[in-house]
């Protein structure tokens, strides 16, 4: 086509583009001037005065409402102390909206009224309350989706960095586990929304004004609302990637009131890890460590074991040898402490019916727990996270049909943390003897001369078994920081088309986040020999024994030091080294055409949107989505509700023609109590709706390994170079590997979601009731073949097999909320708010190895369920002991050794007289528990007001190894831990008939202490005492001389008490699975100022 032709085709276009422009402003100016005669042609209006009370639902008075005239610019005013108002208004059928935070705004026509009185409804309790789902808004009474909100007040009652941590025990269908424990800056939960659907990836995603972000330190202050969707109905719209749920984060938007509203918060805080393990005492230890030794080897030396003296010293020692009597560490007690923790917030909000604005900035920093982090050097290196929150929102009306939005939001996170890591810390606490001497003395013999020259800050104990020391690893093994900064900006135009349609609207949003970080490392990496691995710090140890020995039967030493570590007599130079965080960022474009319309008794709403986004990861190749979003609802006089949606959505993870995936839904809604026949209920029956929906969600995610990500494609990467010349040196070349194997034919993870439910409210709102069955279908689960139970390629073959689609898990539940709010008198109010969560998965199918027998399947079973060895029972006495060892031709019962008086018998499960891996079975429960509940209960009287939320879960088992469990553990090829009061309860002759826990032996002994026994399957429920908050608010007249709105001190606690049934395990019940080297949750206790404006 020649240049001229095309030319005009484009300006052809244009012409069109332009006279459609042309037509929609010259409908615009028509329509003005239209107003301005229809302005001019009426009678002239004079001002009336206004005058009135707010109050609330419960007849107390609301001071601070914000009321302004509809339609006017600057026109309003605020309520009093005592709830009243006076104003002047333009005309006497002006309408006036009442604003109030944590109410529902209200509009009230005059209609030539002169004196109101106004009731608002809070928001939780409020029908007409707008809910946020699938990139729109709907009021709560017409929702047919299953759907869950949360506001500001229940998020900041927890005094924590990530917003992860105060979900907990909050809102039914949210399953809130803090498995990754306490560690300031990486102390993050794990979610999932109705439980685990699949042995995928079950994370839900989640959206923040509208674009999916990280929410995790995002200041609770800053946050309106915080929403899940639930059922397929309310997450259709997110199909490419709803499958697991969606979470939806609001933050706040300035409202057009009288003047300004301003907020500042301040508190401080205490905290420590709680539910670290107990360990046995010197004392203890010594006896049980004579008792295993010689249950080894009957033949030990007594050289080898500690003395009866000694033991008895042990009992007197003070712990530090400072009485001579040996040491008795408490090596929790010596690694942590309290640490501080501080929260400022300074935020404003106000506006006009022309600009709204909000506007934040908040501080946070959380102080580490450990001692002993300035002994090393003259730097402190305790660990420290900061948090840096900015936010602005702001509104803007160009014109009455033309608005504007423009959101920016920044944070900063600054960590720093000592050179070792916190697992090391932990492990160290956990198996180090308790009789070994931290540091040792300068005991003036001349030899050592040069090393307490040479180590200013003290001489470390260490020797080649116990290779860290923990004053080592707190003081001296320098410092790492990370900052990392996010940014993020959104814009968004809209224009009403009420000149098309009454009701419609279109709107453009264009979004850019960017985020970059980097390390600081000065630290000394650790060395290693072997298997041995050491710090870069110099260690000693008496010339007299080895590997601690000397301290088994002696508490002084005035001889000659050796080294510990054999590469240092002083600590090695501290590393200096700085690299960058991978840099991301990610673009969004959204366009929007919204309707909602109202034609008498028949509510119509309609939502078509087209979006895109790009994602850039580094140097990795930009992650692409795209896709439309439809949405229909229709509503018969609030009463026959019915709602389709769909998600049209296209993913570049998958081969062309594999791409795009429709996923619909639909929902219907029945409000029974609006029925003519219900009438009579009304004096007790205020709402009751009957919800059901059925819909198809998808999941992309395969994933987070690059090297996984284009799993439908072929590729060769750089593989083992060959070198050639002389000797082989001199060149070389590189060479390629073959990638994975591809699967062209990959595709979408669907769900088959449905949903039944039940709203309703009793005796004037006081009784809420919301009630979800839930039922899930997943069906071609993104597959690895390359896991250890699935039916992959032989080894043969070289390259394990691709992707596939081939799993199924049903996962069905129930989730519900019951509240109730009543009041005693005038003065006290109250409130309890029980919600639960019961989910249960069963996989259908999952491509497993095949296995003769059917309790070694995981097909018919939950998604991470334990499979172990089941104890039966303890060998008895020397007679049992021989019969086993003999069976089998004299191969044993079991195939770790010989077995004696004490030791653990298994369950034969397939009767072949044998323990073999066949004799592995389910037991117990997931690790994510199936039951996860909550119970807020609060009250209020005059000023003081009082918050309790216990949260807990069931129906969770856990499954540990090593120095959490079992008694003198070996780990690290050589190395032993130590015992907890849980192996006092241990088999000997004259406890045979009762004990709980079998013989004692030193070291490994791969059948009583085995990572796959059931020995070591322990109960997981628990209830913790999550949060605890008293309050007190300055009376309104105090306030009067300050002009202020509110002023509030209070208390916080977070994790104050657990109960669980763990006993003398003595672990956190939410600790990760394992050896135990987790670093607890914190106890937190807070105090803080709030003060309004």
């Amino acid at each position: 086509m020649k240049k001229k032709e095309k030319l005009k085709i484009k300006l052809r276009k244009w012409r069109f583009v332009i006279l459609l422009i042309a037509c929609i402003v010259q409908s615009e100016n028509l329509r003005a001037e239209f107003h301005e005669i229809a302005n001019a042609m009426s009678p002239i209006q004079s001002e009336v005065t206004v005058k009135g009370q707010v109050k609330d639902q419960n007849g107390d008075v609301l001071p601070g409402v914000n009321i302004m005239v509809k339609g006017s610019r600057g026109v309003g005013t605020i309520t009093d102390v005592d709830g009243k108002f006076t104003m002047k208004v333009p005309y006497e059928n002006a309408s006036l909206v009442f604003s109030y935070v944590g109410y529902q705004p209200k509009e009230v026509p005059l209609q030539g009224k002169k004196d109101l009185i106004v009731v608002l409804v809070e928001d939780s309790k409020a029908l007409e309350e707008v809910v946020v789902v699938g990139y729109t808004t709907q009021k709560k009474a017409t929702i047919t989706g299953a759907v869950s909100t949360l506001t500001t007040k229940d998020l900041v009652q927890s005094p924590t960095a990530n917003l992860n941590n105060a979900l907990a025990g909050r809102m039914p269908g949210l399953m809130v586990n803090q498995f990754s424990g306490g560690e300031p800056g990486v102390d993050m939960s794990d979610i999932n929304i109705r439980g685990v659907a699949t042995y995928g990836d079950s994370s839900p995603i989640v959206i923040v004004d509208g674009v999916e972000r990280d929410m995790s330190y995002l200041a609770p202050e800053e946050i309106e609302t915080f929403t899940i969707l639930k059922d397929a109905s309310a997450t259709a719209a997110y199909g490419i990637r709803g499958a697991n749920g969606v979470i939806i984060v609001t933050t706040k938007r300035g409202k057009a009131q009288e003047r300004a509203t301003v907020n500042f918060k301040a508190s401080f805080g205490l905290n420590k890890p709680i539910n670290l393990s107990e360990y046995l005492g010197s004392a203890d230890y010594a006896t049980l460590y004579n008792e295993a030794m010689i249950n080894s080897d009957p033949n030990v030396s007594s050289s080898f074991l500690f003395s009866n003296q000694q033991i008895e010293n042990y009992r007197k020692a003070k712990g530090d040898n400072s009485d001579g009597l040996g040491y008795n560490w408490d090596y929790r007690d010596y690694a942590f402490k309290y640490g501080a923790q501080q929260d400022y917030s300074l935020s404003v909000r106000g506006g006009s019916d022309i600009v709204r604005y909000y506007v934040l900035a908040n501080y946070y920093k959380q102080d580490g727990n450990y001692k002993h982090t300035t002994e090393g050097s003259s730097n402190d290196i305790q660990a420290v996270f900061k948090r840096y929150n900015f936010r602005t929102n702001m509104d803007i009306d160009i014109n009455k049909n033309f608005y504007l939005k423009i959101d920016l939001g920044a944070r900063i996170t600054d960590r720093n943390a000592p050179g070792t890591t916190a697992s090391r810390i932990v492990d160290i606490v956990n198996t180090q003897p308790p009789y070994l001497p931290i540091t040792l003395p300068d005991n003036g013999n001349s030899a050592n001369e040069s090393y307490v020259i040479n180590n200013p800050y003290g001489l470390l104990y260490g020797d080649a078994i116990h290779r860290y020391n923990l004053l080592g690893e707190l003081s001296r093994t320098g410092y790492l920081n990370e900052k990392n900064t996010y940014l993020n900006g959104s814009f968004s135009l809209g224009h009403k088309l009420d000149f098309i349609t009454k009701g419609l609207k279109v709107e453009a949003t264009f979004s850019y986040d960017a985020s970059e970080g980097r390390w600081i490392r000065r630290v000394l990496e650790t060395r290693g020999s072997g298997y041995a691995s050491y710090g870069r710090y110099a260690t000693f140890q008496p010339s007299e024994g080895s590997n601690g020995s000397y301290y088994m039967n002696n508490n002084e030493y005035d001889g000659k030091y050796i080294l510990g570590n054999p590469w240092y007599d002083q600590d090695e130079t501290i590393s200096n080294s700085l690299s960058h965080n991978s840099t991301k960022s990610k673009t969004y474009y959204q366009l929007r055409l919204d309707y909602q319309r109202k034609f008498g008794i028949h509510n119509v709403s309609g939502l078509l949107l087209f979006n895109r986004s790009e994602r850039t990861y580094d140097s990795r190749v930009p992650y692409r989505y795209q896709g439309m979003t439809g949405r229909a609802t229709y509503g018969y006089n609030n009463k026959y509700l019915a709602e389709f949606n769909f998600g049209y959505n296209g993913s570049e993870n998958f081969a062309p023609g594999k791409r795009y995936g429709f996923f619909p839904s639909g929902a219907i809604g029945w409000v029974i109590s609006e029925e003519q026949f219900m009438k009579k209920t009304k004096k007790w029956l205020d709402h009751l709706k009957l919800r059901a929906s059925l819909g198809w969600v998808g999941s992309d995610k395969i994933s987070d390994n690059n090297d996984d990500r284009f799993a439908y494609l072929q590729f060769y990467g750089g593989g083992g170079g060959y070198s050639f010349g002389i000797d082989n040196f001199s060149n070389s070349i590189g060479g390629l590997a073959e990638g994975n194997f591809a699967n062209p034919n990959l595709t979408w993870e669907k769900a088959r979601k449905s949903n039944f439910g039940l709203d309703a409210a009793f005796f004037n709102n006081k009784l809420t009731l919301t009630a979800d069955l839930f039922f899930e279908h997943r069906y071609n689960i993104i597959t690895n073949l390359r896991d250890a139970n699935k039916l992959g390629f032989p080894d043969i073959v070289g390259k394990s097999a691709p992707f596939v689609n081939s799993g199924i898990v049903d996962n069905k539940g129930i989730d519900l909320e019951l509240s109730w709010n009543g009041q005693i008198g005038k003065d006290f109010r109250y409130f309890i708010k029980p919600n639960m969560t019961f989910a249960r998965n069963k996989i259908k199918f999952m491509n497993e190895v095949e296995y003769d027998y059917p309790w070694r399947r995981s097909t018919g079973r939950p998604v991470g369920e334990h499979f172990v060895y089941v104890v039966d029972h303890l060998v008895y006495d020397q007679a049992e002991a021989d019969r086993l060892n003999a069976s089998n031709e004299g191969d044993g019962y079991q195939p770790w050794g010989n077995l004696f008086p004490g030791d653990v018998v298994y369950k034969d499960l397939n009767g072949d007289g044998k323990i073999d891996s066949d004799d592995k079975t389910h037991r117990g429960y997931p690790r994510t528990p199936e039951i996860q509940f909550g119970l807020p209960i609060g009250f209020q009287y005059k000023g003081f007001d009082f918050t309790l939320l216990l949260q807990g879960a069931t129906r969770s088992s856990i499954l540990l190894n090593g120095a959490a469990v079992y008694d003198f553990p070996s780990f690290g090829q050589d190395q032993i831990g130590k015992v907890k009061k849980l192996h006092l309860n241990r088999w000997t002759e004259q406890t045979k008939d009762y004990a709980t826990y079998p013989r004692l032996t030193y070291g490994a002994n791969e059948n009583n202490k085995n990572a796959e026994s059931s020995l070591a399957l322990f109960d997981g429920s628990y209830v913790r005492v999550k949060n605890i908050e008293i309050g007190y608010s300055l009376s309104r007249k105090s306030l009067r001389f300050a002009n202020l709105q509110s002023c509030r001190f209070y208390f916080q606690g977070m994790n104050l008490l657990t109960f669980d049934k763990l006993g003398d395990i003595d672990v956190d019940p939410e600790i990760k699975e394992g050896r135990g080297d987790w670093y607890p949750v914190q106890r937190v206790f807070n105090f803080g100022v709030s003060i309004n404006y």
